[in-house]
């Protein structure tokens, strides 16, 4: 179950870059000296999700009951400030989280995810052949997980830093590592660079076009004295997160509304540069003989798992931390009632695929 944390004499860490899209800042826990991430809800213009972070907390609540592996996320204030916290996955003396990006434009330097007219470039396929191509094949496996993870809570945004692999150093990938940041960081400004001649031998070695040689950063990659898949994380644009209270009331008035809703949900992986939604996309990969099977035992234990009085359970009690301290920022009823719903639907639909495809 979630906990609250009081970070308001926490001490920020401005230094470590989080990246998304959330206002999500690092903090030094001073009780255990462990580095902490704090996220609240995206608002930004006219899109403003204050639930946001609730629906990460019952993300990472509802993958662990279902048996995925999902990092753990908790309440957390800092004054009069709202969020969700959670602890560093890695040793940043030893470690490196390298989000999966960086490995489709290693293999695709082409590959460019903040052109949105070419996201439909982010494809199955294209993951399953980065994977393949840095001889972690064997992950395949746990990109299909996500994805059915993603189908049970209706995540729309697992975009290509949404899922990453921890990686730990050997002296040359943290020589090729510490390079290529430092690169990064003067792309587009060598000629500032006050020396002619470093001017030269970064234009002429190590850059091609204004941008770190591919080379370079296949490199980083493949010189990994260790790589291993990280916990799920960043799942909070689930469950309805973006409706407004009157869209959430109307829904749970009418059934259809829902039905509706599930099916127009689409999922940010595509499939062969299709947008399509979360079940379609399942049923994609149980259509792949090389996938079928692995994805098939997943969905069955998941659904063994699926217990939904327990689900119920914990999103009743979710904001039972606030109880004594900020009631007014807790969860609405309406909106857990709606999460309950969306879950059982989906899972119904998840069961329905599982049947189909084990006969």
């Amino acid at each position: 179950m979630a906990k609250l944390y009081d970070i308001s004499e926490w001490s920020e860490q401005p230094w470590w870059n989080t990246g998304g899209t959330r206002n999500k800042k690092v903090y030094l826990n001073p009780e255990d000296g462990k580095l902490y991430y704090f996220k609240q809800s995206f608002n930004k213009g006219q899109r403003n999700y204050e639930y946001e972070f609730w629906s990460e907390i019952i993300a990472s609540e509802v993958g662990k009951l279902l048996g995925f592996d999902l990092l753990e996320y908790h309440i957390a204030i800092r004054g009069n400030i709202i969020g969700c916290i959670s602890e560093s996955m890695i040793d940043p003396a030893s470690e490196e989280l390298v989000e999966g990006g960086k490995y489709l434009q290693a293999l695709d330097n082409t590959f460019e995810p903040e052109d949105t007219k070419k996201r439909n470039r982010y494809d199955f396929q294209l993951i399953h052949k980065s994977l393949f191509a840095f001889g972690m094949g064997s992950h395949i496996k746990d990109i299909t997980d996500i994805i059915l993870f993603d189908s049970f809570i209706g995540n729309s945004d697992r975009h290509q830093e949404n899922w990453a692999f921890i990686n730990t150093h050997s002296n040359v990938s943290r020589s090729f590592s510490e390079m290529v940041d430092t690169l990064s960081k003067i792309e587009g400004k060598e000629d500032q660079i006050p020396s002619g001649i470093a001017k030269w031998l970064v234009k002429k070695f190590y850059m091609v076009k204004g941008k770190v040689r591919p080379e370079f950063k296949k490199a980083r990659l493949m010189f990994a004295k260790e790589k291993k898949f990280a916990p799920i994380y960043d799942s909070g644009c689930s469950f309805g997160r973006e409706l407004k209270n009157k869209k959430v009331s109307s829904m749970l008035k009418n059934s259809s509304e829902i039905e509706t809703y599930l099916d127009k949900g689409l999922a940010e992986i595509h499939w062969e540069r299709e947008k399509i939604n979360h079940f379609e996309l399942l049923k994609r990969i149980l259509n792949e003989k090389e996938l079928k099977d692995q994805l098939l035992t997943t969905m069955e234990r998941a659904l063994k798992k699926f217990k939904i009085d327990k689900i119920e359970e914990m999103i009743k009690e979710v904001d039972n931390p606030l109880n004594q301290l900020r009631a007014k920022l807790g969860l609405p009823q309406d909106r857990k009632d709606l999460m309950i719903k969306l879950l059982a639907l989906r899972r119904d639909r998840i069961q329905k695929l599982y049947q189909q495809y084990s006969k």
